[in-house]
This record gives C-alpha cells, sequence and structure tokens, in this order.
C-alpha cells in the first residue's frame, strides 16, 4: 500500500451547530474539512486536522478555542496525562477499534458547535518483516551486492516461488549492519535500519513500493558497542515493533520503540549470548502467537527461544546443527505460503536453500529456491 493509503483520512460527518449569542449559525458549505490525521497503527499519533481553522475566533487570551474529545467505537477515552489532549497517542487498548473524535467549541464563545470526525479504519499493529517492503503482505528479500547495490526479490502472491526483482539502488556498501524489523515509523511501511563504519545506526523509512526514502534517516542512541542485532518485532509487548541487540560481553537488550518515531531506554533481558554469532528474527516460530528468537552459536548450532510476549522468555532449545556451513541465514517471512515462516541461507556453492518451519517450533523441510546468490554479500 501506498503512504498516502496508509495515512487514516478522516472527513467531516456532523453538522455545526448554532453559536451562542455571540454569533448566527454556519452553513454546511461554511464548514472546512475538520479530519484525523495519522496512521490507525499502534504507537502511531493521530491529530485532528482542520479544527484550528473552523474554531478561529472561538478562543483568545489563552483558550484555543475548543476542546478534542477522543472516541474508541463511539465511547470517550480516558486522555493520556503525558500527552496533549489535542492528540492521540494509539495503544494496545484500541486495537481492533476505530478512532473518531468530538470538536467543540469554547463554552465562552461558541458554546454549543460541535464537529464529529468520521471514524478511522481498524487499528492494526504495525506489519512485521513477513509482510515484506511492498506491501502485499508475501515474502520479499533484500540483496545486497559486493559492488553496494540493493536488489529487492519479490515471491509470488499465492505460491512458492519468485515473482520478479528489483533494482533497489546503489551506494548501499556505506554499511556495515543491516536489520529488517519491518514498521519502525508506526505508518504501516516496513522499513530499514543501517549501521555505519563509526557505530551510528540510521532508519531509512520505506516508500511501500520497495523503496527507502534515503534523504530522511534518524539516528539513534547509545548503540555503538552492540554486536548481534535483530528486528523481531514487538518484544515488550507494547504494541509497536522492537529492536534486540547484544553486546561484546554477553548482555542482550530490548530496544522499545517510542511514539513519535523515537526509541526508549534499553532494557537487558539476558546474559551469556556472547557465545552467539547470530540473531534471526522469525515472528512466531512456534505458534504460540508471540514473536520468537533463533541464534546460532559459534559451533554451528542453532537454538530457539520462545517469547512470552511480555519481554522474556518461555522455553529454550536446540533446533539444529551444522549452520557454519551457510552464510547470509536470516528470515523474510513465508517462501512456501503455507502460513508458516522459514528460514533461509546461502551455501558454499552459492545456491539459496530455504528451510521451511512448521509453525510449532520445528521443521517440515528444506528446498534450493535459487542459484548463484553469491553475488550477494548480505540477505535482509
Amino acid at each position: 500500500m501506498s503512504r498516502s493509503k496508509s495515512i487514516a483520512k478522516a472527513v467531516l460527518l456532523a453538522l455545526a451547530l448554532a453559536f451562542s449569542a455571540t454569533g448566527p449559525a454556519a452553513s454546511a458549505a461554511e464548514v472546512p474539512d475538520v479530519e484525523i490525521s495519522g496512521n490507525p497503527i499502534v504507537g502511531a499519533v493521530l491529530i485532528v486536522d482542520g479544527a484550528q481553522e473552523y474554531f478561529e475566533g472561538c478562543g483568545g487570551n489563552g483558550d484555543p478555542g475548543y476542546s478534542i474529545q477522543w472516541l474508541r467505537d463511539g465511547e470517550p477515552i480516558a486522555p493520556d496525562p503525558r500527552f496533549s489532549p489535542y492528540l492521540h497517542v494509539v495503544e494496545l487498548d484500541d486495537l481492533g477499534g476505530r478512532i473518531s473524535a468530538v470538536a467543540s467549541g469554547s463554552p465562552a464563545a461558541c458554546a454549543g458547535r460541535k464537529v464529529v470526525t468520521q471514524e478511522t479504519a481498524v487499528v492494526e499493529k504495525e506489519p512485521l518483516r513477513a509482510a515484506g517492503f511492498t506491501g502485499r503482505g508475501v515474502f520479499e528479500l533484500l540483496g545486497r551486492t559486493h559492488d553496494g547495490t540493493l536488489m529487492l526479490y519479490l515471491g509470488k502472491d499465492t505460491s512458492k516461488g519468485w515473482k520478479e526483482s528489483r533494482r533497489v539502488g546503489p551506494g548501499w556498501g556505506l554499511f556495515t549492519r543491516f536489520i529488517a524489523g519491518g514498521d519502525l515509523t508506526h505508518d504501516g511501511i516496513a522499513d530499514l535500519m543501517v549501521e555505519n563504519t563509526s557505530g551510528t545506526l540510521y532508519r531509512f523509512p520505506g516508500t511501500g513500493d520497495g523503496g527507502f526514502h534515503t534523504d530522511n534517516a534518524k539516528g539513534t542512541w547509545e548503540w555503538s558497542a552492540m554486536d548481534n542485532a535483530i528486528g523481531p518485532g514487538d518484544w515488550n509487548g507494547d504494541g509497536p515493533n522492537d529492536l534486540l541487540a547484544s553486546d561484546a560481553t554477553g548482555d542482550l537488550f530490548v530496544f522499545p520503540s517510542q511514539p513519535f518515531g523515537g526509541w526508549g531506554a534499553r532494557e537487558k533481558v539476558g546474559h551469556g549470548w556472547d557465545v552467539m554469532d547470530l540473531l534471526i528474527g522469525p515472528g512466531d516460530w512456534d505458534g504460540d502467537g508471540n514473536v520468537d528468537v533463533l541464534a546460532k552459536d559459534k559451533t554451528g548450532r542453532l537454538y530457539f527461544y520462545g517469547g512470552d510476549g511480555h519481554g522474556g522468555w518461555t522455553t529454550a532449545r536446540q533446533i539444529g546443527q551444522g549452520w557454519n556451513a551457510l552464510t547470509m541465514i536470516g528470515s523474510a517471512g513465508d517462501f512456501n505460503r503455507d502460513g508458516f515462516n522459514d528460514i533461509h541461507g546461502v551455501n558454499a556453492a552459492g545456491d539459496l536453500v530455504m528451510y521451511y518451519g512448521d509453525g510449532r517450533g520445528g521443521w517440515k523441510g528444506v528446498e534450493t529456491v535459487g542459484w548463484g546468490w553469491n553475488i550477494f554479500n548480505g540477505l535482509y
């Protein structure tokens, strides 16, 4: 879906009621558009566009002239004291509902004058990595060639296999780490995190058609000491997608995503991870509804670590060995279209090999799905 389609725009539904004694009633033709702007996605920020213009002249001396009451499925939402009442930060409580707003004129000058917006689309969570970069919701794999060109390979819409490939653009050889963590900007479009040689991590917002806004990169915080990193999805259970990363001492941290495109302080969620040289974010690997982590140790053994949906763990077990025979190992979604995410890697011959997940924490087969993939030095 395009960026414009991802923005939840609500149009004016209700009529303007009569002014108080300060002025005449307004006709429908005089009412400008008053609408909700923002994305109905957990973590996004909604505002009411047009209200300030519509209620112009209703305030003064510090009175903005109008107030906003936010609604979920027609019921009032208690204001969050952390934020301005003129905006609404979409939270988990809103998931599955529709948001609207009532803008009311100041009782002192415009009593009785109200505008009710149309409801947004149903509130959803941010798409995970498996949703792809073009909004189709299917397997898509980014590859970086040795000259720094980024390519996008699109899986078929409804069946196993490849649909086409696209050239995203050159110049990506400047970066040492890539993290494809799904939507990290609360707009319903998958983004890309990259780290440069100085250890600064940047976020490139996705365009929704397989590209990235390279002129709008955002640098991040306390990151330079991180070794392995992934975007697992919503790790701590508050709705928005997060990052997980381990440092050289083996401590594992979650970097929680915050409203307005920011990041919260990192929180330690594990230790002893220095025995691992690769983290993989496969989404929900065991079918319990929570995102999980796979990790490869330095001897080539692959382990499953179950997430509990609240920033902690359920169980850990070994699920494979001999994975040092592969490079560029990762997870980009459901390649064979059976409803379960898969794991990919490239062998010494340059073959792209797909390991199919069974949705219960195990495997249901392996298959070579491409040749000549040694032209890349990274897959994301």
